[in-house]
């Protein structure tokens, strides 16, 4: 049972809930964090639509932290091709700027 030696029981609230978690004895202070702010979009929703149940509270909270994910990962990603494309750009400035003779000179010096 080494696994239940390098984890622990935490309790967060969310919601009003309180809700029982196992976690990482290293990720206490982040899944607390992360739990405080699921718990703080949730209020915010549930403030906004006082009769909405507290499912469909879950459900579009949910939804909405998806999309952000989702949102992050597209400009994360369009970020990495950019900065690959500008990567290859300067590769090949840097290939036709320095001539292909002055590359090989240096290998003749360990001799």
């Amino acid at each position: 049972m080494a696994n239940s030696e390098q984890t622990k029981s935490i309790r967060v609230q969310i919601l009003g809930r309180e809700y029982a978690l196992r976690v990482e004895e290293g990720n206490e202070a982040h899944t607390r964090r992360i739990a405080s702010s699921v718990d703080t979009r949730m209020q915010q929703f549930s403030e906004a639509h006082p009769d909405q149940a507290e499912l469909t509270t879950a459900v579009m909270t949910a939804l909405t932290l998806a999309e952000e994910l989702f949102l992050q990962r597209e400009e994360h990603e369009d970020d990495t091709a950019a900065l690959t494309k500008e990567l290859e750009h300067l590769s090949q400035q840097l290939e036709a700027a320095v001539p292909a003779s002055a590359t090989s000179d240096g290998d003749d010096t360990d001799e």
